[in-house]
């Protein structure tokens, strides 16, 4: 989701609200980053506390003094400061997200048969629901162990020779491995992003991938679980077979850290502008993860939600080092 550089500056005294309110404050700030309207149950979904249900937050945002800073428009409560954010706009971008989950499913289906590719799902606004206009199709790969950059270039490859290296409806930014999926940075924005995934294939896959980064409940203890309301494929197709079948296991290997390897060298290369920490921990390049998040959006939108929630008088989260 595309995030709002509005600037707040409301002084409000935290001790008036009651801990439930501020808790409900707290969810909506993060959402208001993104111009994200919430229903009750899904504020529940993403409390930072176990502490009620959704019928007792819609009594609480309806009543004094959050009431005072939020607005509630037609069941979906946002801040009062943002206009952007409303039902209106919201059901707008609800309405592009049905239309555009087709073809989502559709270059989830194709990713999937990429050799060594044991499991995707949506990942991004999309799978929150919602896409905006100039959003991107997100998605997560897990993969067989030792062959994450073999089925990394071969996305990449598809991407630049079937989709003129547009990335609108094929943004691979984020592959793992089946053994190793727990993710290193824990923070409230990694834990939305998992809790909110949708797998597309492999959904007893994406169960273990969320067993493997049960921290996320440190940060959402209502967090929801893995929907499985999707068709799932866990069968490795013909093709992957047939292709898997011509690297033997001690030549994939190689492969697979050579590939590693020149792509360590190529994003060195393109981006000379970074250190080596901050190019470690945008493009992580190990045998078992792959990440190019090349505007730091983490960092972004966790610097946002701390200037929101300094104007509230609430503890701001930590920073990612860099």
């Amino acid at each position: 989701m595309s995030s709002a550089s509005r600037a707040h500056t409301t002084s409000v005294p935290i001790a008036l609200f009651s801990p439930l309110q501020a808790d409900v404050l707290r969810t909506l700030l993060y959402f208001d980053i993104f111009n994200h309207p919430l229903k009750p149950e899904e504020i529940h979904s993403f409390l930072p506390r176990n502490s009620t249900n959704s019928g007792t937050i819609a009594r609480e945002c309806n009543s004094a003094p959050l009431s005072q800073h939020i607005k509630n428009s037609e069941g979906y409560f946002s801040l009062r400061n943002n206009e952007k954010s409303s039902a209106t706009l919201r059901l707008t971008k609800e309405v592009r997200a049905k239309r555009l989950w087709t073809m989502a499913v559709f270059m989830a289906n194709i990713l999937r048969r990429i050799p060594f590719v044991r499991g995707v799902a949506i990942s991004g606004e999309l799978s929150k629901g919602v896409a905006s206009e100039k959003g991107d199709i997100d998605f997560v790969v897990i993969t067989a162990p030792g062959r994450l950059w073999i089925s990394r270039t071969l996305a990449i490859l598809f991407k630049k020779v079937f989709l003129l290296n547009r990335k609108k409806y094929f943004c691979v930014n984020h592959f793992v491995t089946e053994n190793q999926m727990a993710h290193e940075e824990r923070n409230i924005y990694a834990a939305l992003e998992i809790a909110t995934l949708k797998p597309v294939s492999n959904f007893d896959l994406f169960r273990r991938y969320r067993a493997s980064n049960s921290w996320i409940t440190d940060f959402l203890p209502n967090a929801p679980e893995v929907p499985a309301s999707l068709s799932y494929e866990n069968r490795v197709s013909y093709f992957q077979k047939a292709i898997e079948a011509l690297f033997p296991l001690r030549l994939s290997g190689r492969f697979d850290r050579f590939l590693m390897n020149m792509w360590r060298k190529i994003w060195k290369r393109r981006y000379p502008h970074l250190s080596e920490r901050e190019r470690n921990a945008l493009y992580k390049c190990e045998p078992f993860i792959s990440t190019a998040y090349g505007d730091d959006f983490l960092r972004k939108v966790l610097e946002s939600y701390n200037g929101r929630l300094r104007s509230y008088g609430l503890q701001p989260v930590p920073l990612p080092q860099r």
